[in-house]
């Protein structure tokens, strides 16, 4: 019976290592390429990876100890070097816990705890093993910064929104049916009164955590960067700017929005539009802001600070081009750029071939620009 388990056992544990690695690659890509937004709530894509990473070492060295190996003193060696695996990734974590960002989030003083009782378990497993006191403080260590940790993210589900929301959910989900397949597959199994039947353990656990990882694949799949919380809340206007022509091509009222409905609105028939030159962008009601922004397009400046709000400023690639993206808000916030940014890719590839003719966008201009209220709002979830 026991060389059958195993038969049907190994793969599904191959499969499960493989995709941990592969997840741990995943995030830390994700990591570096969303590093250079230097928004630091991005650690926790880093803090995925060592978890996976390190996570899967540590499911690999306790499989071989409880399953593969039968002298007793190395079993046990792999056993505590897979725990103290364990418990060093989760270290890992706490300490990206404790970075900056985060702070605002988590109880410190108990991370710090948790933190230094998982450095001294790692130390009593890898040279202080005492055999009468077991395994069980270190697994108890270890189980409380896990569920910390999982306490951690239920917070950040909830803060979040829009896709960062439904993906940091789904990732969470899968998080906690992996756990249990670990604890089937390598916790359970270790306790002397389940010996007898800890072959069925290993062969349930083995499936109910790839169950898991494939849940946590889905839900990482495309997963865009963490940005900061309430960035949303700063937006106040956008407009879209043809600084060549001195005129409006498009505008956006975040405040209306947020004050009258949560669905997209048209923002095209301004009472006082007179052809829409760029001074009817005066619904802010200080017009020299726009003359000052008019003069930084030579210069490419990208923020303005005016009284009790900023201006943020985005170009396209060509110095020569015409076209200029304005976005004001009450903070300027890193996230902020990064939406700016998406809003001028999606507007130019959407409406490229358009705006070289300016007699078709000045004549239709809010038929041809009235579908971007809707594409704002998706960039928006």
């Amino acid at each position: 019976m026991l060389v059958s388990l195993r038969e049907v056992y190994l793969p599904a544990m191959i499969f499960s290592i493989i995709l941990d690695y592969q997840l741990a690659i995943y995030f830390l890509y994700l990591y570096r390429k969303h590093r250079k937004d230097k928004i630091g709530l991005n650690k926790f894509l880093l803090a995925f990876s060592n978890i996976f990473g390190i996570g899967a070492t540590s499911y690999l060295f306790l499989v071989i100890g409880s399953f593969y190996i039968h002298d007793s003193y190395l079993a046990e060696l792999f056993i505590r070097i897979g725990i103290s695996l364990l418990q060093g990734g989760i270290l890992v974590v706490l300490l990206i816990l404790l970075s900056k960002p985060f702070l605002t989030l988590i109880n410190s003083k108990l991370v710090k705890i948790v933190s230094v009782l998982s450095g001294i378990s790692i130390i009593y497993l890898l040279f202080l093993y005492v055999k009468p006191i077991g395994l069980f403080p270190s697994m108890l260590i270890g189980l409380i910064g896990g569920l910390y940790f999982l306490y951690f993210q239920i917070k950040l589900v909830k803060l979040t929104s829009g896709t960062v929301h439904s993906r940091l959910l789904m990732t969470l989900i899968g998080e906690v049916i992996f756990l249990i397949g670990m604890f089937l597959g390598s916790g359970l199994p270790n306790i002397p009164v389940l010996f007898d039947v800890r072959d069925f353990f290993y062969f349930v656990g083995s499936y109910v955590i790839n169950i898991g990882l494939m849940a946590i694949i889905y839900g990482t799949f495309k997963f865009p960067g963490v940005l900061e919380f309430n960035w949303k809340n700063n937006l106040l206007k956008l407009y879209v700017i043809d600084a060549r022509n001195l005129y409006e091509l498009y505008s956006y009222d975040f405040n209306k929005i947020r004050n009258l409905t949560n669905e997209p609105e048209s923002h095209y028939n301004n009472k006082n539009k007179n052809n829409n030159p760029i001074h009817s962008i005066g619904v802010v009601g200080i017009s020299d802001v726009f003359d000052e922004i008019t003069k930084t397009y030579q210069n490419r400046v990208k923020i303005i600070k005016y009284g009790n709000f900023s201006i943020l400023l985005e170009y396209e690639k060509d110095p020569k081009s015409q076209f200029l993206f304005v976005l004001f808000v009450d903070k300027n916030m890193k996230s902020l750029q990064l939406f700016l940014k998406k809003v001028k890719a999606q507007f130019l590839n959407s409406y490229s071939g358009l705006l070289v003719n300016f007699d078709i966008v000045d004549k239709f201009r809010e038929t041809i620009f009235s579908g971007f209220d809707v594409i704002l709002q998706n960039i928006l979830d």
